[in-house]
């Protein structure tokens, strides 16, 4: 009876031990930017020499860029500027020529050309 005990407390705390390892996708960023994750769809902005990139997953599983609409909202004080990004491979959009000022609040938000979906994230820059 001892044993039986000793091993159902041992398989309880496996159970919580594993269930941090269960959750959805790396909060990391994949390509040197930052990351916002919004229910099973994660957003990375990053800033790059030529531009900002934009890098988008659903479920752990890189979208189809070409698939979709992408567009930055920036807001900077009480300037707003909408900027709209090229699909390019992948799950990359890419606005050419954009920085980023340090403060900027930008919002994101992608649209699937078939399902009308919308989803989206907001960075602020530090």
């Amino acid at each position: 009876m001892k044993i039986a005990s000793a091993l159902k407390g041992l398989v309880i705390a496996l159970g919580l031990v594993a269930q941090p390892l269960l959750a959805h996708g790396s909060m990391l960023p994949k390509h040197g930017g930052i990351v916002q994750m919004t229910g099973e769809t994660l957003f990375e902005l990053a800033a790059t020499p030529k531009g900002v990139a934009l890098y988008v997953e659903e479920e752990d599983e890189p979208v189809d860029a070409k698939a979709m609409t992408a567009k930055l909202a920036i807001t900077v004080g009480a300037k707003k500027q909408e900027v709209v990004m090229a699909p390019q491979a992948g799950n990359a959009f890419f606005a050419k020529g954009l920085k980023l000022p340090k403060g900027a609040r930008v919002s994101v938000q992608v649209v699937d050309n078939a399902s009308k979906a919308r989803n989206g994230a907001t960075f602020l820059i530090k």
